[in-house]
């Protein structure tokens, strides 16, 4: 139940990152393109979460994206998360191999991007804010728990751009 949980906080936490460049750059500085999330980092939390977060890290560096979003030109964002449809059984098992999930869930939703804010308004019209830096081909959100009502750790969301 905690490993759904901390997911969705990470799903809710990743589409609120995506946004858009007001000046509408294409180049480094630019938000648009397919973005990755590679790199969970908590500034503490419980063991369970730390192996969370362990287990996000070891997938993505093996090149299995849990969390990916695709944002456009006109501030419209795709979220894919295939975090649903991780097999965790063989750990339950004493099998060390998680396959990556071949499936993922798409939400739509709209964004913006100023002075270090990410603002995304979902399908739902729901918006929120997150504080966020872009460096290149590397987008970083920083998470805290307060602002999501399931994630009780504060720490960061690494992004980075195919």
């Amino acid at each position: 139940m905690k490993l759904r949980l901390l997911f969705s906080a990470l799903l809710m936490a990743s589409l609120l990152s995506c946004s858009s460049d007001d000046d509408g750059d294409s180049g480094s500085n630019s938000i648009e393109g397919t973005w990755d999330a590679v790199t969970l980092q908590l500034d503490s939390g419980s063991q369970e979460e730390q192996g969370l977060a362990d287990l996000f890290n070891l997938l993505a560096a093996q090149e299995c994206y849990l969390i990916s979003m695709i944002l456009e030109a006109d501030n419209e964002a795709t979220l894919l998360t295939s975090i649903d449809y991780l097999d965790l059984s063989g750990l339950f098992t004493g099998s060390l191999s998680i396959d990556c999930p071949t499936e993922n869930d798409s939400e739509s939703a709209t964004y913006t991007f100023e002075n270090g804010q990410l603002r995304i308004t979902d399908s739902n019209g729901m918006s929120i804010s997150i504080d966020a830096t872009l460096n290149g081909d590397r987008l970083t959100l920083f998470l805290e728990g307060e602002e999501f009502d399931d994630l009780e750790v504060s720490g960061s969301l690494v992004f980075e751009r195919r």
